[in-house]
């Protein structure tokens, strides 16, 4: 059986229930062995299946992610696989069942990733989707009978590796460091980094397409939340438009 680290992050506690729910899916997992460690600014002791906590004080809590990278590394010789993720995006096992199969059959320097989505009884909407982002329509690539391509916005608030994808990167980068200095912000780079200056192309398997949704559990991008309301709602697509997308890269 694999052994996986998980490495959350959490900043308050005002998604402990979003935490919470996360924990028990990844701890739900039966194909591999699940340790979960959470890097927070509060300490957790309410939130059941945690396997280890580290408090985390900053002057700068956008670096908070960044410490879980760092934790990663200390570990790469102990687990097989790890993930990275905020405390509000709901990780299945059929996600690391997915990168695997990918992984066996996509080029080294290519990676597969998700793609956030939110849910109401009016359907699927995907964070990502706005602004300028959009897929690269001529980026259809096909390994092993399934076709894949580039969405040109590489956040998605988290990352999966192998442990010789972690050594991969580690050679070109320091993993425990930044690697950019683009447009994204620190707490965005804990991941976009690993998709966007790693040496690797960050692919979406369109052919499985749904395999590879990660949820956004407090879909703040269709109800609001704290902020700017008006702004974050026009944060994201629906999902006419992702399946229209979809069709013209899969003709």
């Amino acid at each position: 059986m694999k052994n996986i680290l998980a490495v959350l992050v959490n900043y308050g506690d005002e998604q402990l229930n979003y935490l919470q729910e996360v924990v028990n899916e990844l701890k739900s997992f039966e194909k591999y062995n699940v340790k979960i460690a959470v890097h927070s600014n509060i300490p957790l002791e309410s939130i059941n299946g945690i396997d280890e906590t580290f408090v985390v004080e900053l002057s700068d809590y956008q670096l908070l992610p960044m410490t879980c990278r760092q934790t990663i590394i200390h570990n790469k010789d102990s687990f097989d696989y790890f993930i990275f993720s905020e405390n509000d995006h709901l990780w299945k096992e059929h996600h690391v069942d997915k990168y695997i199969e990918y992984e066996d059959i996509l080029p080294s320097d290519r990676i597969s990733g998700l793609i956030q989505y939110e849910e109401d009884s009016t359907g699927k909407y995907y964070p990502a989707y706005h602004a300028h982002y959009d897929w690269d329509y001529n980026s259809v690539e096909e390994y092993g009978g399934k076709k894949f391509a580039h969405f040109t916005n590489i956040h998605q608030a988290s990352f999966i590796l192998s442990k010789s994808k972690l050594e991969q990167i580690d050679l070109i980068r320091d993993f425990s460091q930044f690697f950019s200095n683009d447009h994204y912000s620190y707490k965005c780079k804990t991941n976009t980094d690993i998709y966007g200056h790693a040496g690797m192309k960050k692919l979406i398997c369109i052919s499985e397409f749904n395999d590879n949704l990660i949820h956004h559990l407090p879909n703040i991008y269709i109800n609001g939340g704290p902020g700017d309301v008006e702004y974050r709602i026009k944060q994201r697509s629906d999902d006419k438009r992702m399946q229209d997308a979809l069709k013209r890269l899969l003709a």
